[in-house]
């Protein structure tokens, strides 16, 4: 790429960046997720139940407020800005997001994406899977922090560090509680050890201490948090998993309302889901590069999920970006055509773009589609060639 034009593109990218925090910092209205957060730590200081989200909307005076499903332990870390008047507190909390985002930058293009040039990834992170990062950034969730940590601890991973791999794993997984997969890396072949074993045990206790512990003076509260966990996942449109769209068709189709129905359907997605990708797993998690261990494993992550808010398809972001020169290369495609198709959906939820009709459904099927190229590279062993 031209230098001149490299460092325009950067400036332009970053002035929309720029734009997208300034719209939010000046709008209390925007981090909702957030405002969720701040009212629960509100209600568990003053006695009442944050899972009970009727007691949030009152407290909130906010008819539409969300449910909070995080544990207890979580509410903790949002003590300091409870005590905080809310505008100030969203402020606070936008800011750590932009300081946390432009480290999880930091980490995915030295990390992973080092021959990736600085325009695409400031654009493909901006828009891609229906822009992911913009619905972080406009809701206020805690996906931002959550990725730092876990491509941290997975740079750390690749690094041989597997005790601060274990440990930012836990970090990351302290809200959501899925990203604690990423410890059954440590059971690999290429890992395996009494040494990682250790880690493995010590990092799920301390990961189930974190969920459950609080409960012990609380107990009243565990079954509205399990229920929380075990509810049926939120509308495909925000949800955009196999799983989240059975769920929709099920509420559109009346045959496909009966429990048995639907659950057949996950079953025989995850049934056919597991026999094509088998010989993929089975060879990339013995590679022997731990890169390639990390980019599927990520990717594998991301389409297995049950549930998957739009938010968290960053967590295929990477992977997608360094199947780039692979998929150009084997199907003579242009790279541009790539990170377009990438990106597009993203346009859809931008100020006015006027783009909708692209529809819920795109995070889902560009993450199919890379998951495709990813089965056809390993089929045509170029996954057995790369470092």
């Amino acid at each position: 790429m031209n230098p001149l034009a490299n460092k325009l593109a950067i400036l332009l990218l970053l002035g929309v960046w720029v734009a997208l925090f300034a719209f939010v910092w000046n709008d209390p209205g925007q981090q909702f997720d957030f405002k969720t957060y701040y009212v629960a730590s509100h209600a568990y200081e003053v006695g009442q139940n944050p899972y009970d989200v009727s007691a949030l909307r009152a407290i909130g005076r906010q008819e539409h407020l969300l449910a909070f499903y995080y544990p207890l332990s979580t509410l903790q870390l949002f003590r300091p800005l409870g005590e905080l008047d809310y505008p100030a507190a969203h402020r606070i909390w936008l800011a750590l997001k932009a300081l946390a985002l432009i480290a999880l930058l930091v980490v995915w293009k030295r990390g992973f994406l080092s021959t990736s040039h600085w325009p695409v990834v400031l654009l493909v992170t901006l828009l891609a899977f229906n822009a992911a990062t913009v619905w972080d950034v406009k809701t206020g969730n805690v996906s931002v922090f959550e990725e730092l940590f876990l491509w941290v601890g997975l740079a750390f991973f690749v690094a041989g560090r597997m005790t601060l791999f274990a440990v930012c794993i836990l970090v990351a997984s302290m809200a959501k509680l899925m990203p604690a997969a990423f410890l059954l890396l440590l059971w690999l072949p290429a890992v395996r050890s009494r040494g990682n074993a250790v880690r493995f045990v010590a990092a799920a206790v301390a990961v189930a201490a974190l969920a459950l512990v609080p409960f012990i003076a609380n107990a009243d509260y565990l079954g509205a948090f399990a229920r929380g966990l075990m509810s049926q996942p939120p509308r495909f449109v925000h949800n955009p998993t196999m799983v989240g769209l059975i769920g929709e068709l099920s509420r559109r189709h009346d045959w496909l309302a009966s429990g048995w129905v639907r659950w057949t359907l996950v079953a025989g997605w995850y049934a056919a889901l597991v026999g094509v990708s088998l010989p993929l797993l089975r060879d990339a998690f013995r590679h022997r590069s731990r890169v390639v261990i990390v980019l599927v494993a990520a990717l594998a992550y991301a389409i297995f999920a049950p549930r998957l808010i739009v938010y968290s398809y960053m967590i295929a972001i990477v992977p997608a970006l360094v199947l780039l020169p692979a998929v150009t290369e084997r199907r003579a495609l242009r790279p541009v055509a790539f990170v377009v198709a990438l990106c597009i959906g993203g346009l859809a939820v931008l100020p006015g773009a006027g783009l909708a009709w692209l529809g819920a459904a795109a995070p889902l099927i560009l993450l199919v589609l890379c998951w495709v190229a990813l089965i056809d590279l390993h089929h045509s062993g170029g996954l057995v060639g790369a470092s």
